[in-house]
């Protein structure tokens, strides 16, 4: 079978990051930007008609939700930091859950400028998946995976427009409370060729090498080889990116897999709206998932995860715009997305089409209204017990911002789910509080 492997366009793969950290400066102005620090401290109370998210004997519940927040970018001639964490402690009332406290979050710690001949990245993040893509979203249903990168860099400048570097990586997966089955390491390290073309576009040769690991499952180790040619242009509207290359995939036990591949995005800004567009297509695998990239999607999924450690051939489109030009004070945004898996050990496929839609209305400068709509729609064609399901999510929101540093958020939102079956179906109301501090 034929594999694709590339990081998704949205963010970008290894390489164009790479690319982008060698270039930003010869490319573009770099704007100053100004160092930015904020604490919060939260608590909220809502009240649900079905807290466990069932058809049967629906029960009703307040929760208490309590949260600090952390909020850093800070740069200085050596360091570079981007932090952003939230910790979370739930109560239920009528203990239809046990109580529970999570984090949510990322952080990346620069040491070295782009213009410096060495330089090494930190990387740490956190978020919150299901167990198992059938499962309700419930918070026991719910685990916590990290990961911490360790990413040091070699540049060497050729002449004004060219440079080459070396970036190792050694990264470390894991699923906190879990049994380990899913862990696993990946060391490896890119070479590349940047080449500024012109003052508003650049270009990038690279080859990448990444040794796969599974804690548990030494079986299902492999290889990944990624040749590529990437290019870049950033005008003042628009700008878009493309890269096509070659992979080849070497598993521990079978044999070795390879085809071309490719990666596009495009992005348009105006004076009133925002359009991306992007597509592409990766090997990754249930460990890994994205790579632990934030989820704006309300919600949650389980990113390729499956009872059965895995490679997966995994194709993303997206789309999204967004206009002010309703009217003066609100901003109306839609978009659409489709996560296509196919498990490659085993007969196995998945699909996910995500459509999400919101309309914020500005009441006043420290007052808006937010309403949300949004739909997801799963279909695993190995589970036959609840193969096809479709959540619908809509959501109302009222946000005002005191002088003093209090936010207050009144929000009510209705989720429903229904499958091919009765398993897992519910529908679900809930209506709620929350002040936040922030300081």
């Amino acid at each position: 079978m034929n594999i694709i492997k590339l990081l998704p366009v949205t963010r970008l793969s290894l390489m164009l990051l790479a690319f982008n950290q060698v270039h930003a400066n010869q490319l573009y102005e770099a704007p100053v930007k100004e160092n930015q620090f904020s604490a919060s401290i939260s608590a909220g109370s809502l009240m649900t008609d079905n807290a466990e998210k069932t058809l049967l004997d629906p029960i009703e519940e307040r929760q208490d939700i309590y949260g600090l927040g952390l909020v850093a970018d800070y740069s200085n001639w050596l360091v570079d930091a981007d932090v952003d964490y939230q910790l979370h402690a739930q109560k239920f009332s009528e203990q239809s859950q046990a109580d529970e406290e999570y984090a949510d979050g990322s952080s990346i710690l620069v040491f070295g400028k782009e213009a410096d001949p060495l330089a090494l990245e930190l990387e740490h993040s956190r978020r919150m998946l299901l167990r198992s893509p059938e499962e309700v979203t419930l918070l026991e249903n719910q685990q916590e995976r990290e990961m911490i990168s360790a990413r040091p860099i070699i540049r060497k400048r050729l002449s004004g427009a060219d440079r080459i570097f070396l970036q190792g990586q050694a990264s470390k997966v894991r699923f906190i409370e879990a049994d380990g089955s899913q862990d696993s390491k990946r060391n490896g390290a890119t070479f590349g060729w940047a080449h500024v073309t012109s003052k508003t576009s650049a270009m990038m040769l690279s080859s990448q090498q990444m040794d796969v690991s599974f804690d548990q499952q030494p079986d299902a180790d492999y290889r990944m080889v990624n040749t590529a040619l990437s290019y870049q242009v950033q005008l003042r509207k628009l700008d878009y990116s493309l890269q096509v290359g070659y992979n080849e995939i070497s598993p521990e036990t079978g044999e070795k897999q390879s085809a071309p591949s490719y990666s596009i995005s495009l992005g348009y800004a105006s004076g009133y709206h925002l359009f991306t567009a992007s597509a592409d297509r990766q090997i990754t695998d249930s460990s890994f998932g994205n790579g632990n990239l934030g989820n704006e999607n309300p919600i949650p999924g389980s990113d390729g995860l499956s009872q059965n450690l895995g490679k997966i051939d995994r194709r993303n489109v997206a789309l999204d715009f967004s206009t002010d030009v309703i009217c003066d004070r609100c901003t109306f945004s839609v978009g659409a997305s489709l996560v296509d898996d196919e498990y490659l050990e085993r007969d196995e496929q998945a699909r996910n089409n995500y459509v999400r839609s919101a309309f914020v209305y500005s009441l006043s400068s420290a007052a808006k209204l937010t309403l949300r709509v949004d739909q997801s729609k799963y279909d695993q064609d190995v589970n036959q017990v609840n193969r096809e399901y479709t959540t619908d999510y809509l959501s109302l929101e009222y946000a005002y911002r005191f002088n003093n540093g209090f936010d207050i958020r009144l929000f009510s939102r209705k989720e429903e789910r229904d499958g091919e079956g009765e398993i897992n179906n519910y529908q679900e109301n809930i209506y709620g509080t929350e002040l936040e501090y922030v300081f």
